[in-house]
């Protein structure tokens, strides 16, 4: 069974398409089943000269009013798609697609496992990651945070915000919270600019440069609590999953992709939404998390640091579950029913 997918170390599908190249090639041969990265809104192969007999596609999508214009016709051309999560299952169906279904990305539990903190340790460290842009909710930490760091002189926000690409950067221009215009200046330098902008102190902010993804687990150890409020997300989102294996809980949206593994029990869910139909250079209906709720959970954390610990100690064992093994078993499952049965040759 062959793997057509991105490799690296600093992005998530090149992540996942190193974990699952490796799971596979241990797995028994199966000839003429290839498993690809699906890329854009148009769910194609991300290398179409890569096609083969048996085709298995996997897709993270956000952009749902966008993908169902192609839903219907990928449905068709593939013979199974699987999605990152739940929701975009569910897009699709809603979409006409009936070979479809779930498979959640992993964790490597012997780079991600719990530790202790040993920087900033007599600080309050907010940890924020993905890539800066609208849809991952960092203006609604950047709203959050100013008042929280105001309130609290021991509270430091750390950053992993690197994004490469300017015209996902550009999104944030769309922000209700933050003022924000995207310019051509390298990216850190970018951010550093953009919370200065928004009155966040840039001596209590820690701001990360893209690094490989074997560095991250001493960047989440040395950190109280994570804040994703993601307005949506395609998959169960990789550095919060790993981020919650390093045993720290997480002050996350529960919708979207993240109701796969948020629960009250391994994290303080954010409960309170608006939804907001975004258009950018694509199109899909988001959920506007409530800045308030962020900041009173803030406080309860900062309150309740015995809670914190334990909400933590389920994430572990949650995330536990998240296996690269089990997601590349599970892929190769379909490859081998898809191959066994009567198929004709298939064409893009």
């Amino acid at each position: 069974m062959n793997v057509s997918m991105p490799r690296g170390r600093a992005h998530g599908w090149g992540i996942a398409g190193e974990y699952l190249s490796r799971e596979i090639a241990l797995l028994p041969p199966i000839e003429g089943v290839t498993l690809h990265c699906m890329r854009g809104n148009d769910l194609q192969p991300f290398e179409p000269a890569h096609w083969d007999r048996v085709n298995i596609g996997y897709c993270f999508f956000e952009d749902a009013i966008s993908v169902l214009e192609h839903a219907a016709a990928a449905g068709r051309r593939w013979d199974m798609i699987v999605t990152g999560s739940r929701w975009c299952e569910y897009q699709l169906r809603i979409g006409g697609v009936r070979n479809c279904t779930t498979i959640l990305q992993g964790v490597d539990p012997d780079q991600f496992y719990p530790g202790a903190k040993n920087a900033h340790q007599e600080e309050f460290v907010v940890f924020s990651g993905g890539k800066f842009e609208i849809r991952k909710g960092q203006d609604v930490v950047i709203a959050a945070m100013k008042t929280f760091m105001a309130r609290h002189e021991d509270a430091i926000l750390a950053c992993a915000w690197h994004n490469q690409w300017p015209f996902s950067l550009t999104t944030m221009e769309m922000s209700p919270h933050v003022t924000f215009k995207y310019h051509e200046l390298p990216c850190q330098n970018l951010l550093a600019e953009t919370l200065a902008n928004n009155s966040i102190p840039l001596e209590r902010v820690v701001l990360y440069p893209p690094m490989d993804n074997s560095l991250m687990r001493q960047v989440y150890v040395n950190t109280d609590i994570g804040l994703f409020p993601n307005r949506c997300e395609g998959g169960n989102n990789m550095v919060m999953c790993e981020y919650m294996a390093c045993g720290r809980t997480v002050i996350a949206s529960n919708l979207t992709g993240h109701a796969d593994v948020i629960t009250a029990d391994n994290a303080l869910p954010l409960t309170r939404y608006a939804p907001h139909h975004y258009r950018h250079y694509a199109e899909g209906i988001w959920f506007e998390p409530d800045v308030a709720e962020v900041i009173e959970l803030l406080e309860h954390a900062y309150r309740h640091r015995r809670e914190l610990r334990l909400k933590g100690l389920r994430a572990v064992t949650d995330m536990a579950r998240l296996s690269w093994r089990e997601a590349a078993r599970r892929f190769h499952a379909i490859g081998r029913a898809l191959v066994s049965r009567p198929h004709p040759v298939s064409t893009l």
